[in-house]
């Protein structure tokens, strides 16, 4: 006699049960997947805005510490705060005439005029990129106290009666104490008689014959000289440079990412307070305004001269923003001071009450401020000379 066997397996009523407790699991892996993803988010966003932050610091740093290396010595020889003429590849660059810089250096008044000092300052708005910097300076390989010009009989050529450190491809800045000066390229090395040969690619038609009206000084600023604007473009959020001299291009280039405001102030020397001027100490902060505004300071070459040998070091503050935003958290600022919910604003300089500005900033994004007190070494040169 044959026994059915009846068939074995799960229930609706099972498999419903099994379905839920699957559910329940999967939602839990998720919600820890992503509580994780948005630490890791957080995390990137931070660092990506502390690593912006830290090297757009480190290369202004890196400027400024040599800003005026090549020039400051000729602070009484009519060298400082000369009106800079130069030419790069057979087109005059310096003074800028009409023509302006490009984006965003191309609002901020920039004058057609820029002057031989080792850093400007040119004030603008902190919610729309802040301040912007322009620094002179040069790379010599022997700094020479001054070379005088003896001869300057041919347009091609210059004698001096010292060409110590002066080799081929330096470029030598000449004053005539006029309130001019003029930048030329060397295109060999000087020969035995001293004299220097001139590229006539990089330098006046009529090289230092033209450009002096009698006997004048050089200074050689090396084969790499910064003529350099430094900003924030705002479009990119991105921190920028762009050489005067066109010499690898006639664009900006790009540094950091991430930075959207600089603001910077310049620590003088002028006796305020109380202190003594002319001391080498820093006794105020002042903005770049008013009297130490971009157009005061360059309206002459007294005026930047005599500002330039009161200014002793420069602050900056970099604000730098995370690239991706977040999702609103519980508590805002409250649960995570790092992060920003709501629509509001970074204090700079708040140590200063007279010179505290503030700077607005987005809902969902992460910042780091990087201020930072940068001495202009070069400038301590000139009471020596």
């Amino acid at each position: 006699m044959h026994t059915r066997t009846r068939a074995t397996g799960f229930s609706l009523i099972e498999l419903m049960i099994g379905m839920l407790i699957s559910l329940i699991g999967t939602l839990a892996m998720m919600k820890t997947f992503a509580a994780f993803e948005a630490q890791k988010r957080t995390t990137t966003s931070g660092d990506d805005a502390q690593q912006n932050g830290a090297y757009s610091t480190y290369e202004l740093e890196r400027q400024l510490r040599t800003a005026g290396s090549g020039l400051v010595q000729g602070k009484n020889y009519g060298l400082w705060g000369c009106a800079i003429t130069a030419y790069s590849n057979a087109t005059q660059r310096l003074p800028l005439g009409t023509a302006k810089p490009p984006a965003p250096f191309d609002t901020y008044g920039w004058p057609a005029t820029m002057r031989a000092v080792p850093v400007l300052i040119a004030s603008g708005d902190a919610s729309s990129g802040g301040d912007q910097l322009a620094m002179v300076g040069g790379n010599p390989a022997v700094r020479t106290f001054k070379s005088a010009v003896t001869v300057s009989s041919a347009s091609d050529s210059v004698d001096v009666d010292n060409s110590m450190g002066i080799y081929k491809d330096d470029y030598l800045l000449g004053s005539d104490k006029s309130g001019d000066c003029t930048l030329a390229l060397a295109s060999a090395d000087p020969t035995s008689a001293k004299r220097i040969s001139l590229s006539a690619n990089d330098s006046p038609s009529a090289g230092f014959k033209g450009a002096f009206s009698g006997q004048g000084y050089l200074f050689d600023l090396g084969p790499n000289p910064a003529f350099t604007l430094f900003g924030v473009d705002t479009k990119t959020n991105e921190l920028v440079s762009y050489d005067l001299l066109q010499r690898t291009g006639s664009t900006t280039v790009p540094l950091a990412d991430g930075i959207v405001t600089i603001k910077a102030l310049y620590g003088v020397d002028d006796g305020a307070n109380g202190h003594t001027a002319g001391d080498g100490e820093i006794d105020e902060w002042v903005a770049p305004t008013g009297n130490w505004s971009l157009a005061s300071l360059t309206a002459s070459s007294t005026a930047a001269s005599n500002a330039m040998a009161q200014i002793k070091a420069i602050r900056i503050a970099v604000v730098a923003q995370s690239e991706l935003p977040e999702r609103d958290t519980a508590k805002g600022n409250d649960a995570d001071p790092g992060y920003n919910n709501v629509n509001d604003n970074l204090i700079l300089f708040g140590d200063i009450d007279a010179l505290k500005v503030t700077v607005p900033i987005q809902k969902h994004y992460r910042y780091k401020v990087y201020d930072t007190v940068i001495p202009l070494r070069n400038a301590f040169i000139q009471k020596f000379s």
